[in-house]
């Protein structure tokens, strides 16, 4: 064993310097290969910025060409021209910035990327010149149509206009992204941004001009059409001034959120565009919009007044005062109807009274209204016509409502129940509380308040209990076969006899009804007022029972005989 010690630890040893050698070959693989993976992607991304800077150089070149040739065409020519070289100047202007961006999202900060940062500086730093090109190109374009043109003609020219205004503002934005991409580059942009702010508060001010123009120019043309309701030339082109002011009100807002961009106080201009088009931005809300727009109402409204306020004034006194006369003479009608009810020989029902009280009432409510209107200046023409309209769409949605209404008329005329009567329908027995055309309220006898349309009642068997004055009661009595027949009889009639509620104009009928399987039954029928029934109903059954007991009549109770036969 002490022989073969050295040679164990020296193959140990190689053993472990190869493990070791085998280790730092992966190792030294694995950090070559990311080196080479960096590397790669490295040249991939300098590709990718010499590819768009090649691109760029590229569609400078195709904008200056388009310059040279459009400086010397005429005609349709220079138009054709001129807009070949505004989308050429915004295909250029997103080259750039994607450029930009390319550099700026890149981490490396290695010294050969240097001359790409300075390169992209230079080419932000020239889009100033480049967005006024294409503005005073499309601002050479833009001309507003003649009064004399139709209106379809009018519609077309300013379509050409507005899809021109959408391209300045396209130019614009990308300028303002190139502003922002300068600052992340960490350059002085005030004088670029200072000459950009003053044209667009140029932009924002000429808009403002010609919004209110146009407004005056729609205002008028309503007051045409107002006066020459039937001219079909005069209506289209004021709806193409209406579409001209909503157009122009929303070019000179995108103009308005680039000036937000900047910071510019644009409260004066957000009022504006809120006057013409009526839409609710979240730019309303800001403290200097919402002081023009109250200063601006408080002045209307205290103009109005001032000129308008005595007048005014004196038709809201005159129309409380007519509707309060009609509303009187209204009472005044109803307390007659009601007294005229009152002394008719013939009873209406209830539901008749209180109708017709009720269109008396209303009917002087909504002539006094109706006159009040038109006394202050209202015209009824449209008014009724639309009340028409309403009644259409109001009854098409209330179908059902309009069935219990028809059924509630049925029940109004036929009578077949009133208040106060205890009436069987739909399956409801109680005291009929309240009626109206609509559904009928009913009391049942435990004092639940159950409310039932009247297209419910109508379709189904109305049972009016109380429709008479006078009702039968009627009454069974079992005695025992043993009993005596006629000294019974006579008992019953003595009981009837001695019940005041009894009608004595009446026949009491006492006969022998069947002969059932354990009791003779005799019927008893008294006729009593119908208010009196359950009254004569409960105090009979009692006297009979206790009569009955005096005299030893027996009312027997079922029972069969069982007969057992042993087989």
């Amino acid at each position: 064993m002490l022989l073969k010690s050295p040679y164990k630890l020296v193959f140990t040893s190689i053993l472990a310097f190869s493990v070791m050698l085998a280790l730092m070959a992966t190792h030294a693989e694995e950090i070559v290969s990311n080196t080479n993976e960096e590397i790669s992607k490295e040249a991939a991304f300098t590709q990718n910025l010499e590819t768009a800077l090649v691109d760029i150089e590229k569609q400078g070149k195709v904008v200056k060409s388009l310059e040279d040739k459009a400086d010397g065409a005429t005609g349709l020519s220079k138009k054709a021209y001129d807009s070949r070289l505004i989308k050429a100047r915004s295909k250029l202007l997103e080259g750039g910035l994607s450029f930009a961006k390319l550099v700026i999202n890149h981490e490396a900060s290695e010294p050969e990327l240097d001359k790409y940062r300075l390169r992209a500086i230079e080419i932000l730093k020239s889009y100033y010149g480049i967005v006024k090109g294409s503005g005073d190109v499309i601002r050479e374009q833009i001309a507003a149509p003649k009064e004399t043109l139709s209106a379809a003609e009018q519609a077309a020219a300013y379509s050409k206009i507005f899809a021109a205004l959408d391209t300045i503002n396209h130019t614009f934005e990308l300028y303002i992204e190139s502003l922002d991409l300068l600052k992340l580059f960490e350059q002085d942009v005030n004088a670029q941004e200072n000459l950009f702010i003053a044209n667009l508060e140029e932009r924002a001010a000429n808009g403002s001009i010609l919004l209110e123009i146009a407004m005056e120019d729609e205002a008028a043309l309503k007051a045409s059409v107002s006066a020459v309701p039937d001219d079909a030339e005069l209506k289209a082109k004021l709806h193409v001034a209406s579409n001209h002011v909503f157009n122009l009100a929303h070019a000179l807002s995108q103009n308005l959120v680039m000036m937000n961009d900047l910071e510019i106080d644009t409260a004066e201009y957000q009022q504006q565009v809120l006057s013409a088009t009526g839409e609710i931005t979240k730019e309303v809300f800001e403290e200097g919009v919402i002081s023009i727009m109250y200063r601006e109402w408080s002045q209307k409204l205290w103009a109005f007044l001032s000129e308008n306020g005595p007048q005014f004034i004196f038709k809201i006194i005159l129309f409380l005062g007519i509707v309060f006369v009609f509303r009187k003479l209204g009472s005044i009608a109803q307390r007659l109807a009601e007294r005229g009810f009152k002394k008719s020989r013939v009873k209406p029902s209830e539901l008749l009274r209180r109708m017709v009280v009720s269109i008396i009432r209303n009917t002087f409510t909504v002539i006094g209204v109706l006159i009040a209107l038109s006394q202050i200046g209202i015209n009824l023409g449209p008014l009724l016509a639309g009340l028409g309209v309403v009644g259409f769409v109001v009854g098409f949605a209330l179908q059902d409502s309009l069935s219990n209404f028809a059924a509630g008329m049925m029940i109004l005329f036929y009578r077949p129940f009133d208040v106060g009567d205890f009436v069987e329908a739909c399956g409801i027995s109680g005291l009929v509380s309240d009626m109206s055309l609509a559904n009928t309220t009913i009391l049942t006898f435990d004092n639940q308040k159950i409310i039932v349309p009247n297209n419910k009642i109508w379709g189904d068997v109305i049972k009016n209990v109380t429709a008479q004055k006078i009702r039968r009661v009627d009454l069974i009595f079992g005695i025992s076969y043993s009993d005596d027949i006629p000294r019974t009889e006579k008992v019953l009639q003595e009981v009837v006899d001695a019940n005041e509620m009894v009608l004595k104009s009446h026949d009491v009928l006492i006969k022998v009804h069947e002969l059932g399987d354990s009791s003779v039954n005799i019927i008893l029928r008294p006729w009593v007022n119908t208010e009196d029934y359950w009254d004569v109903y409960w105090d009979i059954t009692r006297a009979v029972k206790m009569r009955f007991d005096e005299e030893g009549i027996s009312i027997p109770f079922p029972q069969r005989d069982v007969h057992v036969h042993n087989v």
